[in-house]
Formats: C-alpha cells, structure tokens, sequence
C-alpha cells in the first residue's frame, strides 16, 4: 500500500506523503481496515495519522490551510486528542471511544481508536501505534448477504428476513414488508436459528453483525 497525501496530526503537525519501504509493515493496515468501505487511519505514537482510507478521507474535514483533520473544533480536538493518548500509551494502551463534531453544523461522528498489538508493531518495527475508525451514525451499510449464505447455507428468502431484522424490523414489519404471513417468517426464522445456533433475534443480529459489510 503506497502512502497517502499529508494530513495534519493532533498535534497540528504535518505528516509527509510517505510509503514504508518493507511490505510487512503493512500488512496489519491492510487486514485491518485496507476496504473501500470502511473509513478508518493508522496513527503512530504521536497521534500522526500515517494513512487513511478513501473512507475515511470522506470525513475527514479541511481547514483554511487545505489540511486535512479530525475536527475544526478546538474543543473537540482535545477531546480526541486524550482519546488518541489512550490508545497510544506506551504503558498498557486501551481502547477509546468518544462522539464528536467535526464541524460547525455537521452531524457527529463516532471514534474508535484501538492499539495495535504490541507484538505486531515489535515484529514488523511499525510505527503505526493504533487504528482509528470513524463511524458515521447516519449511515446504513449494506448487509453481507452473500456472506450469511455462505457461512450458514441460508435460503434466499432467510436471507431477506435477516436483512429486514438487521433493518431493526420485527416480523410483523418484516412480514408488510415482504407481503407474506407472519407465520412463513416464523417458520423461516426457526430456520435460521437452527443454523446460526442463537435462539433470539437480539443474538442472530449482533452475530450477522459482526461479520461485516457487503
């Protein structure tokens, strides 16, 4: 992966459009959030933003100076700023997440800055320290149909089901939705159960969540 264009880091400092010279060091950005999809950046121990996603550069926010960042808020900066930290302690780094604004009259996003393992920063001599993903509370990803199929051998019409339940439908919705009876779904969400091994609906969500996008 080639290095991407500068970004301003929480220390309002510049990061240089730079590529690592050992394909190793990327290989935990690339398995961690390397999709078009997804909007996340890699940031060292200073809070430097390293690289980024296409997503992610989506929203990003550009000051008067042309530079990418987090938020023009000074406020907010120092909110993220402390979250960053936590994450890129160099003793015991924990997870951190926090709702900000990034600008004036946008809608907040949601950050998410975990550590990279302190094994795969020593083993590949990464200066990558933590992964940040931004979350657009808006947004509605589309569902990975095709993966619940494979993984579980879902029928077409379980999938459709699925994906009206990870819609936030009941079967009562799902079924206007679908224009069937309740009663097909029930008998299709009995299905489902037997093959995913959950037997509640609030389960069969978060485990076909964590599978990911489409």
């Amino acid at each position: 992966m080639t290095g991407v264009r500068t970004v301003v880091s929480t220390e309002w400092g510049k990061v240089a459009d730079q590529g690592s010279g050992d394909p190793g060091r990327d290989l935990y950005w690339q398995g961690r959030v390397d999709q078009a999809d997804e909007a996340g950046a890699l940031i060292d121990a200073h809070g430097r933003i390293l690289r980024t996603t296409p997503a992610c550069d989506a929203l990003l926010v550009t000051g008067g100076d042309g530079v990418a960042r987090w938020t023009l808020l000074p406020c907010e900066q120092a909110r993220i700023d402390a979250a960053l930290a936590r994450a890129t302690a160099r003793i015991a780094p924990k997870a951190a997440a926090l709702r900000y604004h990034p600008a004036p009259g946008r809608t907040p996003l949601i950050l998410i800055a975990r550590p990279v393992p302190w094994a795969m920063r020593l083993l590949h001599a990464t200066p990558g320290a933590a992964v940040v993903s931004l979350i657009d509370p808006a947004e509605r990803p589309a569902p990975a149909t095709q993966l619940w199929r494979e993984a579980f051998d879902l029928t077409p019409s379980e999938v459709a089901l699925a994906a009206l339940l990870m819609a936030g439908h009941s079967l009562e919705s799902a079924a206007a939705a679908r224009d069937c009876r309740q009663t097909t779904l029930r008998v299709h969400l009995r299905h489902i159960f037997a093959k995913t091994g959950v037997s509640r609906q609030s389960d069969l969500v978060s485990l076909l969540s964590r599978i990911g996008r489409g």
